[in-house]
């Protein structure tokens, strides 16, 4: 099957921190060490893409977070270690810094800016240094953060400022993986919680889900991943997807078709209303074999369809060279008999939305609702006919006449065209990739 594009790269992220002209190429920017934990190589090296244009360097360090080191500090104190924690738990990313000056509940930082963002909001702890990397060219402490003690308030170009007066709230992200070979099977379990941050919280859980599955993925061999994902919304019902893929180059691949994660990014992002995201979580189904097929025609055993349940052949290649024909079950709606449609059939994820624009976060959430499952067939029918999207609902099979008033001049938002569609859903027997369309009849009544 085809590589995935990874989205983990190409989220948006806060804009790097400016960096000052090169005198002598004396000068740099002082940049502040990440402490990352529990990740594999091939994890810990997409994270330092990720944070490549940024002030974060990320670096090697012991245990995760959460431990118990007896004697740890419990308190910030002036030239003391402050970590700025991004992700705990069964895997730990934290910045460690060296406290500046502490008074009452505020305490400055760094001495430098982290991602220069203002005001900003991250636990912060107490941190064990286990040891100091000596450097002429790049030195920096290797530590494991322990007590949440306080909130990271402002990230700013002289310091950042933390209050041990505050909490900030974090996202858990539940990841539960089986993956197996025939009867053999193994399960395991991974509990995180990252920052809670517009631009941040998909890409750092999405870097937790790529290196839970790398722990069981770790070969760039053939596998077929059945994914479930939740993620739960504050004064909203949870937003459920299922993806089914087949990856022949590891789990970044599987990772890219998380739609649990994608979504995050315009939740997150939405010009409508603040989200809040109260947990994500995730079921992994690894097994390690090629059971897909790649679409290449659609045909029709008769010639034309019929009102009501008809059967098509789809004619798919497999891994190996073979070809195999499945028959895929398409409803006709009795309004469209004596007609000409186009009938296209895909895998469920990758069929188009049938969902009005988005106009406000129900709508939004609406259409999120609306995207098909991935391990299912998807037979669309696509009439003449055409009908409207207004203020965020569809109006189907709408008049000549009133179709005509939207296409002159028209350019509000409030009314769109709109292309209706009948759609049959069935249960694929393994991973479909690719698409195809033809023109048919449908006999009249």
């Amino acid at each position: 099957g085809p590589a995935r594009k990874s989205w983990l790269l190409s989220a948006p992220l806060p804009a790097p921190v400016p960096r000052p002209a090169a005198v002598d190429d004396q000068t740099m920017t002082a940049s502040m060490p990440l402490s990352i934990a529990g990740f594999s190589a091939p994890s810990f090296n997409q994270l330092e893409k990720l944070f490549g244009d940024s002030n974060i360097v990320p670096v090697r360090a012991g245990g995760t977070s959460g431990g118990k080191i007896e004697g740890g500090p419990s308190q910030f104190t002036p030239g003391g270690p402050l970590a700025v924690e991004l992700i705990r738990g069964d895997m730990a990313a934290a910045g460690i810094c060296t406290v500046s000056f502490i008074e009452g509940n505020k305490v400055l930082s760094c001495g430098h800016p982290i991602f220069q963002t203002g005001e900003t909001y991250a636990p912060v702890s107490t941190a064990h240094i286990h040891t100091v990397i000596p450097s002429a060219q790049s030195a920096f402490l290797m530590g494991s953060s322990i007590k949440e003690i306080g909130s990271l308030v402002q990230d700013r170009q002289a310091a950042i400022v933390a209050d041990t007066g505050l909490r900030s709230p974090t996202i858990p992200v539940d990841i539960s993986i089986t993956s197996g070979a025939g009867k053999h099977s193994e399960k395991g379990a991974f509990h995180v919680e990252v920052l809670n941050n517009k631009f941040l919280t998909p890409t750092l859980a999405g870097a937790a889900v790529m290196n839970a599955i790398n722990y069981y993925l770790p070969d760039r061999d053939d596998v077929t991943a059945r994914i479930e994902s939740s993620v739960r919304i504050k004064g909203h019902d949870p937003i459920s997807f299922v993806d089914y893929v087949y990856a022949n180059d590891g789990a970044a691949s599987v990772m890219g078709a998380v739609r649990g994660l994608r979504v995050m990014v315009p939740l997150l992002l939405n010009p409508y209303a603040p989200v809040t995201i109260e947990r994500v979580d995730l079921k992994v189904d690894l097994r390690f074999e090629a059971n897909y097929g790649e679409i290449r025609e659609v045909k029709i055993p008769t010639a034309e369809l019929v009102v009501g349940r008809n059967l098509i052949k789809v004619l798919m290649s497999t891994w190996d060279g073979k070809d195999i024909i499945e028959d895929v079950p398409v409803d006709v709606p009795a309004n469209l008999a004596g007609g000409i449609v186009q009938l296209e059939v895909s895998a469920g994820d990758a069929a188009k939305l049938d969902a009005p624009p988005p106009v406000d976060l129900p709508s939004l959430l609406h259409a999120f609702r609306a995207l098909l499952p991935g391990n299912v067939w998807s037979v669309t029918l696509y009439p003449a006919d055409e009908g409207v999207a207004l203020d965020g609902k569809l109006v189907r099979d709408l008049p000549q006449s009133a179709l005509d008033k939207l296409r002159p001049q028209s350019h509000t938002q409030r009314a769109q065209i709109y292309k209706p569609i009948a759609r049959t859903t069935s249960p694929a027997q393994r991973v479909v990739n690719g698409t195809s369309s033809t023109l048919v009849r449908v006999r009249a009544r």
